[in-house]
């Protein structure tokens, strides 16, 4: 496959005419012959919903739109245009129309996050962005919260029970990938986590991101960026993996694989170190038919993609070296040694307490001494002898009482005449 060069030439519906007529007809209906008189002026002659432009023009350098007409419903749509932010002037009399041309060359935002000094979990969440501490985008509260970090910093040890959110500008709303199973990268044990859009008709904590909940709300496995992006543009996986199955079968050519299409990454948990990612993103326009409009009447009602656009990133050897040695290899020493300190711990501990009852064991038993009143009908060798009971075992004092006295040297001295 040769490498893209900008220069294709691609059909799409028309982005501009068909998001301003969908969000009129939408929210303000009573606006639509006005601006359908606006946009036959600003595009005449409008033949067809389908744009053939070069790439380029249509991600970044923009698709021209002439606004020198004195009338006043051409007037009145370059300036809301201009005001919601869907067009960028260019000169006192054109504009310009691209997907990402006003954010090229922009600075990334002034982010102010926390360092984990009082709290470590607490390690690159975010404070604020652009000096605001919540957004102003969605119609509940708990939707309009920064929650997690910018997606390049985690807190250290965390756990499987933990997600991993992260607040991105670009789509105005926080996301957080969940546990799924063990891993390995580079050799190295990890935890793969997976990012879910969810369902948010069934998720009533997330209603705020649905236009009329429970009824109007995105399908199953997307989101709605219309009151980000300003225009009726649906986001998803690539190919509307893990999507409801109807967008797939609505769309020819769409193939969703796992591999391809999946948002997901390597986490090492103790140290909160992300090693291997792939964050994928498909921008899809909602597409329906316009009540009353010669051209646009006749579209059909689907979720028809645009484009998807993908980040990753991975840790070479240099950086996966660092852990498996300065991390890995000092925590299996610790354990070595936590478990040898256990075991011998143990065995020293069984080791005395065996001594101490075999000591108890050979303790000797005395029997208490029977002093016998001396019989006078005993012989004369056998008095002041004391009866001991037998069987017992005798202590040194006791030991041989019933044996003949030592003599002493002085008795045994001869005595003289």
């Amino acid at each position: 496959m040769s490498a893209l060069t900008g220069e294709e030439i691609v059909t799409v519906p028309h982005p501009l005419i068909m998001g301003v007529l969908l969000t009129v007809q939408r929210d303000r209906e009573a606006m639509m012959p006005l601006v359908k008189k606006g946009i036959n002026i600003l595009f005449h002659p409008l033949e067809s919903a389908f744009l053939r432009v070069r790439i380029m023009d249509l991600l970044f350098d923009g698709i021209y739109i002439d606004c020198s007409s004195q009338d006043f419903a051409a007037k009145a749509l370059c300036s809301g245009m201009d005001s919601e932010g869907a067009v960028s002037p260019y000169n006192e009399t054109h504009y310009k129309f691209s997907f990402f041309g006003m954010r090229n060359h922009t600075e990334a935002g002034r982010w102010v996050v926390y360092r984990g000094v009082k709290n470590l979990r607490d390690l690159g969440r975010v404070i604020s962005y652009n000096d605001e501490t919540e957004m102003d985008i969605w119609d509940g509260d708990e939707c309009n919260q920064y929650i997690g970090t910018d997606s390049t910093i985690f807190p250290p040890f965390l756990t499987k029970q933990d997600r991993l959110w992260a607040w991105s500008p670009e789509i105005c709303r926080s996301l957080g990938a969940h546990y799924v199973h063990k891993s390995k990268y580079a050799g190295l044990p990890m935890s793969y986590f997976e990012l879910d859009f969810g369902d948010l008709k069934n998720e009533p904590h997330n209603h705020c991101f649905c236009r009329d909940p429970p009824d109007d709300c995105p399908p199953k496995g997307t989101m709605d960026l219309s009151p980000c992006l300003g225009g009726p543009i649906i986001g998803s996986k690539p190919h509307f993996y893990d999507a409801d199955p109807k967008l797939v079968e609505a769309v020819d050519g769409l193939e969703p694989n796992k591999e391809a299409h999946d948002v997901y990454i390597h986490f090492e948990l103790f140290t909160g170190s992300p090693v291997s990612a792939a964050k994928r993103l498909q921008f899809s326009m909602e597409l329906g038919p316009i009540n009353d409009h010669e051209v646009f009447g006749q579209l059909p009602q689907v979720i028809l993609p645009m484009f998807w656009a993908e980040e990753g990133a991975s840790l070479n050897k240099t950086w996966t070296n660092q852990l498996k040695y300065q991390l890995f290899l000092g925590l299996k020493f610790n354990a070595t040694v936590k478990w040898l300190t256990i075991i011998i711990g143990t065995a020293g501990a069984v080791g005395s307490a065996y001594m101490h009852f075999r000591k108890e064991g050979k303790r000797s038993d005395v029997a208490p001494i029977d002093v016998s009143t001396p019989d006078t009908n005993t012989p004369s060798g056998k008095e002041g002898i004391v009866n001991v009971s037998l069987g017992k075992n005798l202590p040194p004092v006791i030991d041989g009482l019933d044996k003949p006295p030592k003599m002493l040297a002085s008795e045994l001295r001869p005595e003289r005449y």
